[in-house]
């Protein structure tokens, strides 16, 4: 998609140029003409030819270099009409410039409109930072919808966006206004990433959001490490700090490069050939009551990693006599696409 669009704009541009340069070509080409009509037409030199081409087509009304002759006359008038010629097809041009690139961005935002009025189980970044753009990435990779609420035309997400270099839906709205989340669907939303500059900022969009959609499952980002506990007070489900998170991950590549390498493959599945998937388990699955070793996981290639009991506690690695119950939560690894393994709900 981003291939696509990226040759429609180059298309864009290229069509863009094209009008803008043609009226010097023609310019040009009556500036030329003009040029060798009045040396030719009255033997004037090269200077005098091109001086009185240019007073003539500019229409600035200076006396004739030398006196003309009829035939110099109607040479001059057929250049005078050439010149208006030229500057109506100059301003034609740059309207119709104008006018193709508002009806462009016109489309694109009624695109963008339906798209999101389309929306359901979606998700909503607020934000358009590194860490918003980040998080975006990693949504594309899963082929989830969502969306961003950003209002600055500068941030990485705008500049992405507006660059064509991403085809991502974006409310260029206030995020802090209950306006901007009712217009982002927030009541149909799966879940709501809160990536604003400061904290105060992100407490008040999840205060909101939590209020507006209960059900919501929503992460944020703390500066302050003193701020988490408000965080999870006014309804965060998970809270981040990006500079613990760094330095966690720095000491962890430093001691234990081999276990950091692993974690790598596992958060960046997209470049192994392996499945990565969740799966709640439900009355109507074949395998619910079972114990793991009579389940067809272990054919269809996928090993279960870990599973979440219905107490929240977590079984790594269970055994193969392990019975799994409707509502627990699987976490399961693979390298086979036909077993068909529904995301958590």
């Amino acid at each position: 998609m981003v291939k696509v669009n990226r040759v429609k704009e180059a298309h864009f541009y290229f069509k863009t140029l094209r009008l803008y340069l043609k009226p010097f070509y023609f310019l040009f080409a009556l500036i030329s003409l003009g040029t060798l009509g009045y040396m030719t037409l009255e033997q004037w030199s090269f200077l005098d030819s091109i001086f009185m081409t240019m007073i003539t087509i500019s229409t600035v009304g200076f006396h004739e270099v030398h006196p003309l002759d009829d035939a110099g006359r109607y040479f001059t008038m057929l250049l005078i009409v050439g010149g208006v010629f030229i500057y109506g097809y100059a301003i034609n041009n740059f309207f119709k410039i104008v006018i193709e690139r508002r009806f462009r961005q016109f489309l694109d935002e009624q695109r963008m409109k339906d798209k999101i009025k389309k929306m359901n189980n979606h998700y909503i970044i607020c934000g358009g930072g590194r860490m918003a753009l980040a998080i975006g990435k990693e949504l594309e990779k899963t082929k989830k919808e969502f969306l961003f609420i950003e209002i600055n035309d500068n941030s990485p997400v705008s500049k992405a966006i507006s660059n064509r270099e991403r085809d991502w839906p974006l409310l260029h709205r206030d995020a802090l206004l209950e306006d901007s989340l009712i217009e982002a669907r927030i009541e149909q939303a799966k879940g709501l990433f809160s990536v604003l500059n400061t904290d105060a900022d992100n407490l008040f969009v999840v205060l909101s959001a939590k209020t507006m959609n209960p059900n919501l499952y929503i992460e944020t980002r703390i500066s302050q490490e003193s701020t988490r506990k408000k965080m999870l007070q006014a309804g965060a489900d998970k809270v981040t700090s990006p500079y613990t998170v760094g330095g966690i991950q720095m000491v962890r590549n430093m001691l234990q490069p081999d276990i950091d390498e692993f974690l790598e493959v596992i958060l960046d599945k997209s470049n192994y050939e392996f499945e990565l998937k969740f799966h709640v388990v439900k009355k109507s699955d074949d395998f619910a009551n079972k114990i793991l070793s009579d389940t067809k996981f272990r054919d269809q290639g996928f090993t279960v990693i870990r599973v979440k009991n219905l107490d929240k506690s977590m079984e790594l690695v269970p055994p193969a006599n392990f019975v799994l119950r409707p509502g627990h939560e699987l976490l399961l690894i693979g390298r086979a696409k036909e077993f068909e393994i529904n995301d958590k709900d």
